[in-house]
């Protein structure tokens, strides 16, 4: 089974009742956000990081999550991200871009020099 973000978040701000916005923050993720696949609504405790650097839901998941906390830990730590022609990792967006004659995907565009690639 896949672990959610808010495992991930449990695992840097410790057990609690209760986990806030500011927990998230803490530990460097949304609250909420949008599945990959399906574009649903999804919250910290339903959203499941995926391989590809985005998040997905249960039903999106499939065999694209990670298995532990160590796992998603090391590729989150080697995902942290540079632009490949001016070195910037601090002005870096998420945009979609035309991957195919009739298909979008994500994409990764620098606030700096406006480079825009595929991760």
């Amino acid at each position: 089974m896949a672990i959610t973000i808010l495992d991930y978040v449990k695992s840097v701000i410790g057990d609690k009742d209760l986990y806030t916005i500011e927990d998230c923050d803490a530990a460097g993720v949304d609250i909420m956000g949008g599945c990959q696949g399906c574009h649903a609504i999804i919250g910290c405790y339903n959203a499941y990081p995926s391989t590809s650097g985005y998040w997905r839901c249960a039903d999106c998941i499939g065999d694209d999550g990670f298995a532990t906390i160590a796992d998603f830990t090391a590729a989150y730590e080697a995902a942290l991200l540079t632009c490949p022609s001016c070195g910037n990792a601090d002005t870096i967006s998420e945009t979609r871009a035309t991957t195919g004659e009739r298909t979008e995907g994500y994409a990764l565009e620098c606030g700096d020099c406006g480079q825009t690639w595929q991760p």
